[in-house]
């Protein structure tokens, strides 16, 4: 409803989550790379988070990073009404400082959080990033107002060495990026 202007929301109340046909897209690549352990930087509501708890199953574990109580909120009451609180260890706070404290490697990182941050976040998401893991950046090519900061960070990942890196065009556009080495 956000998205279509249909319900008219405060900016720092919105709840925009990935859509549909990208939660299918992201159970499909965590299931091709076998992907045990996630991390989710902009939880949102959970509804990415519960596409991802789904793929990697109750053997995995997730570590999902949201600033916004309102959504912190609603996120938990999503996990437990799934099943899957179990599985997901949720963090509120700034990203950028919860994310120099975590020390795990993991398979598979989105970014949907400011994007003000998306470059950061990339920078410090890498090294936690098995080799043959993946980062996925959401909004890539909508909304519009997105695309500078978007294309700046897809140029900044693609100058990197060790990554290979694609848009593909699905949902609101995924920056889909491989680790290929340490």
């Amino acid at each position: 409803m956000e998205r279509t202007g249909k319900a008219k929301v405060a900016r720092h109340r919105e709840m925009l989550a990935i859509t549909a046909d990208t939660g299918i897209f992201f159970s499909i690549l965590l299931k091709a790379i076998k992907a045990r352990r996630v991390l989710e930087i902009g939880t949102s509501v959970g509804f990415s988070t519960l596409w991802f708890a789904d793929a990697i199953g109750k053997k995995g574990k997730m570590v999902t990073i949201e600033m916004d109580p309102l959504k912190v909120e609603r996120a938990r009451k999503n996990f437990s009404q799934a099943g899957v609180e179990k599985l997901i260890e949720l963090k509120q706070g700034v990203a950028l400082d919860i994310l120099g404290t975590l020390k795990d490697k993991f398979d598979f990182v989105l970014l949907d959080a400011d994007k003000e941050n998306i470059i950061n976040y990339f920078d410090l998401a890498l090294p936690m990033v098995r080799a043959g893991g993946i980062i996925a950046a959401d909004n890539m090519l909508f909304p519009p107002h997105y695309r500078p900061m978007m294309n700046k960070y897809a140029r900044h990942v693609r100058s990197k060495r060790n990554v290979q890196s694609v848009t593909v065009p699905i949902g609101m556009g995924e920056e889909i990026t491989i680790k290929l080495q340490d």
